[in-house]
């Protein structure tokens, strides 16, 4: 769960959440590319040009100074999923990687909240420091167990589907399955998580920082320091008293 805005912050879109058409090429272009080649030339070819691909991003993402940690994960990822298609000698055998982690997640995420360590709660206190406490607050806590369930609906999801394709041996399928499964869902259970926190655990805004004045104990405290010697509340020094006496008519 990335971090969550402020209370005051204006609500994320989803094409923030998902990153924008950038984050949705950088995620899915491996992956067609390794289907697409390996309908048409073969496993090896397929495994190959989607390396490539991730390199070719990430290589990419360095020469515009661009962060690199969704580059490199991404490349990891592929990296990962083309060895167990080449040991497993099947196209399908890329797409396992994804599909074990869903399952791990989906298991983790439920189990978490059976044991009333939901982790939705400690993603919330590692981003907001405001939920340090949320074990200690029901209603923190109540939001913590319904976003974790929501990120369990999400790998529930991914693997549930993913699933049954990998064992109907539908690789083609797979891949249309992983790319709509992959961050177009991850960025409404992302906004959806938002949303429950916002709604079961609103936190009030921070406090003004340090050494910051508000426009009006600026005026109070003109008001009181004007009060105190009779001057204008203007900020303007009083006027010098004349010390020469009026002229007066001749008789």
């Amino acid at each position: 769960m990335p971090r969550l805005p402020a209370p005051d912050a204006p609500p994320m879109s989803m094409s923030e959440a998902i990153g924008g058409p950038r984050g949705i090429i950088d995620s899915s272009l491996p992956t067609v590319a390794f289907v697409a080649v390996n309908a048409e030339v073969g496993l090896t070819a397929g495994i190959v040009v989607a390396v490539l691909s991730a390199v070719g991003l990430l290589g990419l993402r360095l020469a515009r100074r661009e962060p690199l940690q969704q580059g490199f994960s991404g490349l990891f990822a592929v990296a990962v999923a083309a060895f167990v298609a080449s040991r497993t000698g099947d196209a399908k055998g890329f797409f396992l990687p994804g599909i074990a982690k869903n399952a791990v997640g989906t298991v983790a995420a439920l189990l978490s909240v059976a044991l009333r360590r939901p982790i939705g709660g400690y993603l919330m206190a590692g981003f907001d420091t405001r939920y340090a406490d949320w074990r200690d607050d029901p209603r923190q806590r109540r939001a913590a167990v319904v976003a974790t369930l929501v990120w369990a609906a999400v790998f529930g999801v991914r693997f549930v589907v993913q699933g049954v394709l990998y064992l109907a041996d539908q690789p083609g399928w797979l891949a249309a399955a992983n790319i709509a499964l992959g961050l177009p869902l991850f960025g409404v259970a992302l906004l959806a998580s938002i949303a429950v926190v916002r709604r079961l655990a609103p936190l009030p805004p921070a406090p003004p920082a340090a050494g910051t004045v508000v426009e009006g104990e600026v005026a109070a405290a003109e008001a009181a320091a004007a009060a105190s010697w009779g001057g204008p509340v203007s900020g303007e020094l009083p006027a010098a008293e004349s010390t020469v006496e009026p002229r007066r008519p001749a008789h």
